[in-house]
């Protein structure tokens, strides 16, 4: 098996570039892009053709005026990741959901070229409220003269690949992501596929809570917005050409992966892996673990390096699945599919969330590796290679201390930042970094220009590095020794200023005194949810239950 060269991969000389859309004008060459957080960047702009750098060239299309930042609502509807509620309530109101889909169709046609009509790509997943939501968007954005395209279930890296990659002003996700099946949302992306700047969700917000999108829509001697059913298969092309014929060129043997779709949006990606499989079986982990027989592959597919176990998969034939979504299964709940690697004697596992941009790994010995042992691994891999920018990674205040360290010992810079993939973007692009992510296993991969979360690409890379070192995952893992962790959630029913909450506050700085460089705390509220977290870390379990119980109990003295 042929070693990749130490300053270019092979994995980089054969990334193909995406296909173009019939209805783009876009280079079919794949750009490398880079976040940006101004309004006036929402307009696409070609990017750099140099691989491995985030630099954008300016646009050719007339950018969106900068406007000041809002007052702020009195109504939250934004969070960290979007719009995330219970469906049918709070931010997620029919009437709300309609009036999000206004503001936004009114904000894309205000910044559309004259006689341009903005098109909208809208996917959901699986999860019941998916029509609910998709279609009152829909009719909003409709009622403000945008083209929706829906393709039914799709990921949110989809949704973000193709809006990038495509004739899209703006792409929607509507999912609520790891959250359960009764809970839903809304991810955003401008044309250049990445999510909305702050400044311009606090227009839409404010749009909406004002009552501005409210009233009579006019179709103002035009046609109001058409209704498109459709599916691109230009990521999928992607994603096979990408890892096809690397994985064959590098296999000794097939590696049986087991994958736990999560009854969520990835289900639709046995279309992909389908492609990439020398054989292929169905089954499910809840409530019993069941596998059928594999069909294997024939022709030009016997070279295909994967033997693949696709497990938990939602289906428009089984509406009752759509409740499963998240459900002791996936990304959240990796036992089941650990169980299945151990029954199969499999090489990996790969757990997805309801979204499909984070996933969780198993080793061949049931054991979980989350995103701290993919960064780690990844990043020894990209610094072996000569491509990994600047030595640094950045991950957020919730990684590992044990990654921090094994980062350490290969000369390599961990940069922390606040918790969301949008802060983990906006530290990569400072920094100069191609490698960031969390140890949710949302992890982005910028050395070839794919700069958006995504469990599949993310899961596949690794993979890749499997074939071409030769080595199981258990050892490719073993630089991280992870130090004891534990995340308690306190509820609470409003967000007071951490700084008010004076015993919490007094509790925090004596134990990280007693701790020293020994342990680590970090508290924040969710940005999704009613909950404060309260994560500790400690080199013993003893010390770890200590401290939890002790800031826990002075959390809930002020919560109250």
């Amino acid at each position: 098996m042929a070693k990749r060269k130490q300053k270019q991969s092979k994995a980089s000389a054969r990334r193909p570039a995406p296909r173009k859309s019939a209805k783009s004008t876009r280079s079919t060459k794949k750009p490398a892009k880079k976040a940006s957080r101004k309004a006036a960047k929402s307009a696409k702009a070609p990017a750099s053709k140099t691989r491995g750098k985030s630099v954008r060239k300016p646009s050719k299309k007339p950018a969106a005026k900068a406007t000041k930042q809002p007052a702020a609502p009195s109504q939250k509807l934004f969070g960290t990741d979007g719009v995330r509620s219970e469906a049918g309530k709070g931010a997620l109101t029919p009437e709300n959901i309609l009036a999000i889909g206004r503001a936004l169709g009114r904000f894309l046609a205000d910044h559309a070229k004259p006689g341009e009509r903005p098109m909208v790509l809208l996917g959901v997943d699986p999860r019941p409220s998916a029509d609910l939501v998709g279609t009152a968007l829909a009719a909003g954005l409709i009622a403000e003269h945008c083209d929706v395209h829906w393709p039914g279930m799709m990921s949110t890296p989809e949704v973000a690949f193709l809006t990038g990659h495509g004739p899209f002003a703006a792409g929607i996700s509507v999912t609520a992501s790891h959250n359960p099946a009764e809970d839903n949302g809304i991810k955003i992306f401008g044309r250049d596929g990445f999510k909305l700047p702050a400044d311009v969700e606090a227009r839409l917000e404010t749009a909406v809570v004002s009552g501005k999108t409210v009233g009579e829509a006019t179709s103002k001697g035009a046609r109001f917005g058409w209704l498109q059913l459709g599916r691109e298969r230009h990521y999928e092309t992607y994603i096979v050409k990408t890892f096809r014929k690397s994985f064959a060129a590098l296999r000794k043997r097939p590696l049986a992966a087991v994958v736990d779709a999560a009854y969520g949006a990835r289900s639709v990606d046995l279309q992909i892996l389908s492609q990439l499989a020398h054989s292929l079986a169905f089954g499910k982990s809840e409530p019993e673990f069941r596998v059928g027989a594999s069909m294997q592959a024939g022709g030009e597919a016997a070279n295909n390096a994967l033997d693949v176990y696709f497990l938990n998969a939602a289906s428009p034939n089984h509406p009752d699945s759509h409740f499963m979504i998240n459900r002791n299964c996936g990304s959240l709940h990796p036992e089941g599919c650990a169980h299945a690697v151990r029954e199969l004697k499999a090489d990996v596992g790969i757990c997805f969330d309801g979204d499909g941009d984070r996933c969780i790994l198993i080793d061949e010995t049931g054991a979980v590796r989350d995103g701290d042992h993919m960064l780690a691994l990844l990043a020894a891999d990209m610094k072996a290679r000569g491509v990994l920018k600047n030595d640094t990674v950045v991950s957020t205040t919730m990684a590992n201390l044990g990654l921090e360290r094994a980062l350490t010992e290969l000369g390599i810079k961990l940069v922390r930042t606040d918790v969301g993939d949008k802060y983990v973007l906006e530290a990569m692009h400072k920094h100069g970094a191609v490698l960031g992510g969390e140890q949710s296993g949302h992890i982005i991969l910028a050395d070839e220009g794919h700069l958006a979360g995504d469990g599949l690409y993310t899961a596949l890379r690794v993979i890749e590095v499997m074939l071409d070192t030769g080595k199981p995952l258990s050892e490719l893992c073993a630089g991280v020794t992870k130090f004891p962790q534990s995340i308690a959630n306190v509820r609470t029913r409003s967000k007071p200023a951490l700084g008010s909450l004076k015993t919490l506050g007094r509790a925090t700085k004596q134990l990280n005194a007693e701790l020293g460089s020994r342990g680590r705390i970090n508290i924040r509220y969710s940005g999704t949810e009613p909950l404060l977290r309260i994560m500790v870390e400690a080199e013993d379990q003893a010390t770890l239950g200590r401290v939890s119980s002790a800031l826990v109990a002075a959390a809930k003295k002020d919560l109250g």
